[in-house]
């Protein structure tokens, strides 16, 4: 499969999953504070990656017909390519589906270790490292968030802050 096939593939799975959360996002409770609704940051976000995939449609559309690629109709995925893309997708999966009993800053610290584990290596000393990079990063934003910005975080049932 060339790269335009999978670029014009990929960027319809992004314009798919764009509507879907689009209309998602009028779901999301609003908390009554001053200010900006809470489905305002992540509607402008999917409304970028609409457009973004959308140019990435038209331009590989436009390269795959001024190719003329003939015959070849095979589909076969290479998904040993995608590894990286696919264990970031299956660690944010499963941050998500912890987020409740974890919450943001104990889920966050395992997510961003895993990450760093699972693509960077994997030796004493990197753990070492992993760990203190993820502790320090996820610390400090979530300090930030909590006590400077005021936001209300998912705690979680091990860590309870409030």
């Amino acid at each position: 499969m060339t790269n335009n096939k999978t670029d014009i593939i990929i960027s319809v799975f992004l314009l798919c999953f764009s509507g879907i959360m689009i209309n998602d996002a009028s779901n999301i409770r609003d908390l009554g504070f001053e200010g900006m609704k809470a489905d305002a940051w992540p509607r402008v976000v999917l409304w970028l990656l609409v457009i973004i995939s959308s140019v990435m449609l038209g331009k590989s559309y436009l390269l795959f017909k001024t190719e003329g690629q003939v015959g070849n109709n095979n589909f076969k995925v290479n998904f040993a390519k995608f590894k990286n893309a696919l264990i970031c997708f299956g660690m944010f999966i499963f941050f998500l589906s912890t987020l409740d009993y974890l919450g943001m800053l104990l889920g966050g610290i395992v997510f961003v270790f895993g990450l760093l584990t699972f693509l960077g290596g994997f030796s004493p000393n990197l753990i070492f490292k992993h760990l203190t990079i993820s502790i320090l990063s996820i610390g400090f934003m979530w300090m930030i968030f909590t006590f400077g910005l005021r936001v209300m975080l998912p705690e979680g049932e091990i860590l309870r802050v409030w």
